[in-house]
């Protein structure tokens, strides 16, 4: 059951939750993930006491329905598999089509749930690895992620721009905010009421000439 004194979330690629445990531990409430894979849909259920079930984001594709049919929340997080977007020698090859679509299909999620009637989303976030960027435009309209109709029913003209990435798709590195891992991870997202996303300020820095504490190591640890 929804608790009405904490901003809720939806995760989508959920895996085991590790971008839900951030949002948990800064005491959002997680209502459900959504993923392809049956033993991350079960380990997600443990970590976080939710009744979530397999599901193929594909679903997403085409039919407003299935939309409609997710909860709406505060807060809507994604991790789009990233596999055809790593630079490494292996997955390099991959096609990088499959991971367009796949962030495509979240993005038109975020932007009906952004635009409806009487909508409650405050802000959403997705992080995928750095070469993503390469491959995502600028900003997407509600044509480009098939929601010209549904726009128009909805009083929206088609071409307007429902996701902006431009300048809202940063570079994160994590050794920044305090890990003992130094791991760059593109964030895009945004706050509705803001219409751009905010980044917080680092906590440390490799700088030699910064004041913040040095990035924390693995020796440490």
């Amino acid at each position: 059951m929804e608790n009405k004194n904490k901003l809720s979330v939806i995760d989508f690629f959920c895996g085991a939750g590790g971008f839900s445990e951030g949002f948990r531990q800064k005491g959002f409430e997680i209502l459900k993930g959504y993923d392809n894979w049956q033993p991350a849909i079960d380990t997600f259920n443990h970590n976080f006491n939710t009744n979530s079930s397999v599901k193929n984001i594909l679903d997403f594709k085409e039919s407003i329905d299935e939309i409609n049919l997710l909860p709406n929340t505060d807060v809507i997080i994604g991790s789009p598999p990233c596999v055809s977007f790593s630079s490494s020698n292996i997955s390099g090859k991959a096609d990088k089509e499959s991971g367009v679509i796949l962030t495509k299909i979240f993005l038109r999620i975020v932007a009906v749930k952004k635009f409806q009637k009487n909508s409650i989303l405050k802000a959403w976030y997705m992080e995928n690895v750095a070469n993503s960027r390469n491959y995502l435009a600028d900003y997407y309209t509600f044509n480009d992620l098939g929601l010209g109709q549904w726009a128009k029913k909805n009083k929206l003209s088609p071409n307007k721009k429902a996701i902006i990435l431009k300048d809202n798709q940063p570079l994160i590195n994590s050794a920044d905010y305090g890990s003992y891992q130094a791991r760059k991870r593109a964030i895009s997202g945004e706050i509705i009421c803001k219409e751009k996303l905010i980044i917080p300020n680092p906590t440390n820095s490799d700088d030699e000439d910064s004041k913040l504490p040095k990035w924390n190591t693995l020796g440490e640890l």
